[in-house]
């Protein structure tokens, strides 16, 4: 088993990375996002994919690929950040190359299209990584709880234990907390690993599948309808994924309902068809995900799931 490697806190006037290792940016989304990092007091640097533009790239394979390794071997970075999410991160994870990046520990941020590169990272470099909000933010705002988390973790502010219990004092995040369901209970510790659904599903087969035993799977989606969750969860199954993770922690299922005036199985007829009974803790509707709050959560870092009562908890520290 790879040794895990921690990470240092951000302390200001630091270098934040901003690559685009998938799709093309919206320019004032990602200018709304650039002017918030900065307002942490951090630097901001741009590299070319974010400007670049192939279809439904952010530019040329290689391009995005350059600027990752570019971005993660330079001595001045302290975080390469995401611009957006979209598609084409897993053209690029054979073109990294590993011996460049490994002498190198820094922040990575990102969901979606990102858990490809989480699952990289996670698997070649050994480095705990943030599932987080990209750069791009949307023009009606992001909900205060989300920055704060996020400011907390990058800052070395997140201490052990559980790990939404300083922030419940928010209205929204605790009516979220409560909405939260137990779909099969039971106590659980281990690595967080996961991401998107879909991603994780189409890395099986790779040498960056996500290894679950022992695990705990993290999985979300969006805009999926319930036959496709359906296929995924159950080539997640049929791959041993299901049955070897010790626990699930399910996110937000944004626009996965049925269709109108087609037959389908619901999402709960979903999750109880894969979840019900099974011998581990499975949780649905933590804040994380295509949702807003998109609650930050680390990647490889330790964890427990507790559901009598329901708690999710860090159990070792992410700090180097």
């Amino acid at each position: 088993m790879m040794r895990r490697r921690r990470l240092k806190p951000l302390k200001s006037d630091d270098t934040i990375a901003v690559v685009a290792p998938s799709s093309p940016t919206d320019p004032k989304a990602l200018e709304r996002g650039v002017r918030w990092i900065e307002r942490l007091g951090l630097r901001v640097r741009l590299y070319p994919s974010v400007d670049a533009r192939r279809g439904y790239l952010a530019g040329e394979d290689a391009l995005r690929a350059e600027d990752f390794m570019r971005a993660w071997e330079d001595p001045d970075v302290r975080a390469v950040w995401a611009a957006r999410g979209g598609y084409g991160a897993v053209r690029i994870l054979d073109r990294l190359d590993v011996a460049r990046l490994r002498p190198h520990v820094k922040w990575l941020l990102g969901y979606s299209d990102v858990t490809a590169l989480h699952a990289f990272v996670g698997r070649t470099l050994g480095v705990i990584t943030l599932h987080a909000p990209v750069v791009e933010r949307r023009a009606q705002g992001v909900p205060q709880v989300q920055d704060r988390l996020l400011a907390d973790l990058l800052f070395g502010r997140v201490q052990t234990g559980p790990m939404l219990a300083p922030y419940v004092e928010d209205d929204a995040l605790r009516t979220l907390f409560n909405s939260m369901r137990v779909l099969a209970h039971g106590s659980a510790a281990g690595a967080l690993v996961g991401g998107n659904l879909s991603l994780v599903t189409s890395l099986l087969g790779t040498p960056w599948e996500v290894d679950t035993r022992g695990k705990i799977l993290f999985l979300e989606d969006v805009g999926e309808a319930p036959y496709r969750i359906d296929r995924l969860l159950c080539q997640l199954k049929l791959a041993g994924k299901l049955d070897a993770a010790a626990g699930i922690l399910l996110g937000t299922f944004t626009d996965c309902e049925p269709g109108l005036n087609r037959p389908s199985l619901s999402l709960e007829d979903i999750w109880a068809d894969y979840f019900s009974g099974m011998n581990k803790p499975v949780v649905i509707g933590f804040p994380a995900g295509h949702s807003l709050p998109n609650l930050p959560i680390p990647l490889g870092a330790h964890i427990r799931i507790e559901t009598d009562p329901l708690q999710i908890l860090l159990i070792e520290s992410l700090y180097a």
